[in-house]
């Protein structure tokens, strides 16, 4: 993230914050892996997050662009299409703005989020149609987007099509001629490796240690 936005709070300014917020605060950490302390200090980010913007529209908001700046410089999440993914799988993609609760969760689903929840989170991503399952032409479509970043336009089709026959041979597990989510789940399960077969949605670990080595740099180590 930028430099502007590392810059220290007025101190009667952030008691401020925290003593307006601390009781939604209470309620959101319910809902994260986060310590109240550890949730004070993702909160205080998004304060500084939030004075960005020249017309706050509501003190619980931010705008949708800063957020994904945030994801894109400070997690390294640079897949443009996929960040549309992203945000529908967070909060439904409907609005041009992330609320508190919203921001708090992404942040404890990429720095400390179970292999479960990010299957759940992953899936969502890929599950273009909202169908519960992910069709052929779906996994095409998604991967095509991603090996398209580095290969020529006539070495893509055939790639692709020989992946996704791959890749359903081997999550296909009910052998439906498509993945739902139990496929996707049992075959993540057995081969954590396949999350992100699809797509790159969530933040490397290199990129989470250094997230939390710069903002939160009091957290316990993980």
């Amino acid at each position: 993230m930028s430099a502007s936005l590392d810059s220290s709070l007025d101190p009667m300014e952030e008691i401020r914050y925290r003593k307006k917020h601390g009781s939604m605060w209470a309620e959101i950490q319910k809902d994260t892996h986060f310590t109240f302390d550890e949730l004070e200090q993702i909160m205080v980010i998004f304060f500084k997050i939030q004075k960005r913007d020249e017309k706050p529209v509501a003190s619980d908001l931010i705008s949708r662009a800063h957020f994904r700046d945030v994801l894109h410089t400070g997690l390294g999440m640079t897949d443009s299409y996929m960040m549309e993914r992203v945000m529908v799988a967070l909060d439904r993609g409907t609005s041009p703005y992330v609320t508190m609760a919203t921001f708090a969760k992404a942040m404890s689903l990429y720095l400390r989020g179970s292999l479960e929840e990010r299957i759940n989170y992953a899936f969502t991503c890929y599950d273009l149609l909202s169908e519960g399952y992910l069709r052929r032409e779906t996994m095409y479509q998604l991967m095509k987007k991603s090996l398209a970043k580095s290969s020529r336009d006539d070495d893509v089709e055939e790639a692709v099509k020989e992946l996704v026959d791959i890749m359903l041979k081997r999550m296909d597990i009910d052998l439906d001629g498509v993945i739902n989510f139990n496929d996707f789940r049992e075959s993540v399960l057995k081969t954590p490796s396949l999350l992100e077969s699809l797509g790159y949605c969530l933040p490397e670990r290199p990129a989470v240690y250094s997230f939390i080595a710069t903002w939160c740099p009091t957290w316990k180590s993980m």
